[in-house]
């Protein structure tokens, strides 16, 4: 189960769940490391996330501007202008590239995660935030009550950032011997699901560029009775 399956979870369960990865990551940390590496991996859903958000935002700025006739006037490209560097700052904070640092031993895996945000990017996109309240509540009276459509969208980004910082997640998955692993191996990426499936023996590895065979052959020895199962996009993954 993974870091997001636990959030679906009551608050109860969800908190045992937790609990549980992180002592079985203090007690794999005390193994022998096999192997370890650390990448730098980017979201696949990121991209879609920041184009999408530009183009719902673009959309009700240009109805708003062509309500009260200022399609293209210099108010609504402002507007516009903002609504990108929303839609930029809403993809590196709420969909950033993630810190890996994986570590493999014969009893299972630990690893840190954590969201690679630089804290310059949190004053940047608050400063955006509030700034596109601004020009909104300005462009209100050009543009109709249509306008705080976007100052609410600004307002409410800058609130949810203003107490945002990265975060340093610890996990740890054992080797049990029934479950699957799935292998994406054109993105170098892994999932290994062990039994008990509710029990945090679920872990996505993604793997340095060309590495997913040496990852795997460290790992196979511990997963005598796994299906192996290989898809070939994000989809299926």
């Amino acid at each position: 189960m993974s870091e997001q399956q636990t959030d679906n979870l009551s608050p109860l369960q969800g908190e045992a769940l937790r609990s549980y990865i992180s002592d079985s990551y203090r007690k794999l940390e005390k193994e022998p490391v096999l192997y370890q590496w650390n990448i730098n991996h980017k979201q696949h859903h990121a991209t879609f996330m920041g184009v999408a958000q530009f183009f719902v935002l673009g959309a009700l700025a240009t109805y708003a501007a062509g309500q009260s006739d200022l399609l293209f006037s210099t108010t609504h490209l402002i507007y516009m202008l903002v609504v990108m560097f929303i839609a930029i700052s809403a993809r590196y904070l709420f969909a950033p590239n993630q810190l890996y640092h994986y570590h493999i031993t014969a009893k299972g895996f630990f690893y840190t995660q954590q969201d690679n945000i630089p804290d310059i990017a949190f004053t940047i996109a608050r400063g955006l935030g509030w700034f596109g309240c601004g020009v909104c509540v300005l462009a209100a009276g050009m543009l109709g009550p249509a306008a705080f459509i976007g100052a609410g969208a600004s307002a409410l980004l800058a609130w949810k950032i203003k107490d945002m910082r990265p975060v340093k997640k610890h996990r740890g998955c054992l080797f049990t011997p029934n479950g699957y692993l799935k292998i994406f191996k054109r993105k170098d990426a892994l999932i290994v699901c062990s039994e008990p499936f509710d029990a945090g023996n679920f872990i996505y590895l993604y793997c340095q560029q060309g590495e997913a065979d040496k990852v795997l052959n460290y790992i196979y020895p511990y997963l005598p009775n796994h299906e192996v199962r290989e898809v070939n996009s994000w989809r299926e993954f």
